[in-house]
């Protein structure tokens, strides 16, 4: 059984130092921007943002270009530190039709408010466990990318994110620590998108780029995506996407992702 990160491992020390730094910074920012917040709330302004802790829980089913598939089940809580700043986990467990238990991939990843809702951003420790096919590897992911959004119609918001990724892969390792040597791959990342509003039940959003929930893509095998997210309740959401990856053109499709799932609101 493999162990879980331990403070003693250098690329999760280095991580949760930066952590503390980011948690720290924005928690002055809050105690300086309190009478500002202060006064928005007297001004009667509106929440755009999910203020409580919400748990993504969803299935992928992935067909690959020769027919083989494989799914996994993937559980994401999403937690408020602060009045700046979020903290949101994942844990994925993957099958294949030879081997059940085939891949992990775990995240840790801070998100700030948009500032001025239009931007914000997030530092992320993505890790993929792979235990079949052979060899087998542990490769982390350690993403910083800034998000965006402008509204551009009652209806329409357009969505724009570019940030960088710092890769490291160990083969013939059996681990969950995440891994600062080996074969190391620095990329820069991006993702475009169009969202339409479902008067205010949820949205239809077409998107493109190459980082996703979990993990970041190679520049040469980015996605296209349809994602389809309603409130049935306050409580619950239904959450769905179909996802088309290809290598460098269109016409050289590499998986198809087929998702279904909800989002629970816990408060």
């Amino acid at each position: 059984m493999s162990a879980l990160p331990t403070s003693h491992n250098p690329a999760f020390s280095g991580f949760l130092r930066l952590v503390l730094f980011i948690i720290v910074t924005v928690w002055g920012m809050s105690g300086n921007a309190q009478k500002f917040d202060s006064l928005k709330t007297k001004t009667g302004s509106k929440k755009t943002e999910p203020d409580g802790t919400t748990l993504l829980m969803y299935v992928r089913v992935i067909r690959d270009a020769a027919g083989n598939i494989r799914m996994d089940e993937n559980i994401v809580p999403n937690f408020k530190l602060n009045k700046w700043l979020r903290l949101e986990v994942g844990l994925r467990q993957g099958e294949r039709p030879q081997q059940l238990g085939s891949y992990n991939h775990y995240k840790v990843e801070l998100q700030t408010k948009s500032i001025l809702k239009t931007v914000r951003f997030l530092a992320r420790l993505s890790d993929n466990v792979i235990q079949y096919p052979q060899p087998r590897y542990v490769k982390s992911n350690y993403l910083f990318i800034a998000e965006g959004r402008q509204k551009i119609s009652h209806y329409f918001t357009a969505l724009i994110s570019y940030g960088y990724v710092f890769t490291y892969q160990q083969n013939n390792i059996n681990q969950a620590e995440p891994v600062t040597k080996g074969v190391a791959n620095n990329y820069p990342t991006y993702k475009i998108g169009l969202r339409y509003a479902l008067k205010d039940k949820g949205f239809l959003e077409a998107s493109y780029g190459a980082y996703d929930v979990f993990n970041p893509y190679l520049l040469s095998t980015p996605f296209t995506q349809a994602t389809f997210d309603y409130e049935i309740n306050k409580r619950w959401t239904f959450y769905s996407y179909f996802r088309y990856q290809f290598y460098q053109s269109l016409d050289t499709p590499l998986n198809y992702f087929t998702t279904i799932g909800a989002k629970w609101r816990i408060n």
